[in-house]
């Protein structure tokens, strides 16, 4: 598992609302996504199919986005080489602020290895911060 948290200038609901248009729309939010499918949605999920590339090399995945005031887990359900989950949660710190984190809860299918990658949370954690300060 691995974990980064940041403080963004916005209040708990614009915040939220973002993270709600980031389901819809992750290409704004996380590096090198391409061809969003929403292939199923209801009050209580989204199914969405997306294209990642990372190094020129593109990778399908699907995912089960469920989401509550103040969570969403983007669990993976078709991905060729992890399994698991991604949180965004947030809480308020002010009028103003918002705390947000993301946690990544990855493993290799095959050697049940964590994934550790720090720097791949740091970097979605702050695209979607800049994201949502440039856009409440």
């Amino acid at each position: 598992m691995v974990q980064y948290t940041t403080s963004v200038t916005a209040t708990l609901a614009q915040v939220w609302q973002q993270l709600l248009y980031k389901i819809d729309h992750p290409e704004n939010f996380v590096p090198g996504v391409s061809d969003v499918i929403i292939l199923e949605r209801n009050d209580n999920f989204v199914i969405r199919k997306m294209t990642i590339t990372t190094a020129n090399q593109p990778t399908t995945i699907t995912e089960k986005i469920t989401f509550s005031p103040y969570k969403v887990r983007f669990l993976l359900i078709d991905h060729p080489k992890f399994e698991g989950f991604v949180d965004n949660d947030i809480k308020t710190i002010s009028d103003n602020e918002t705390e947000m984190t993301f946690t990544i809860n990855w493993k290799d299918k095959t050697t049940q290895l964590a994934i550790n990658n720090q720097e791949m949370v740091e970097n979605a954690v702050l695209k979607t911060k800049k994201y949502i300060e440039e856009n409440k």
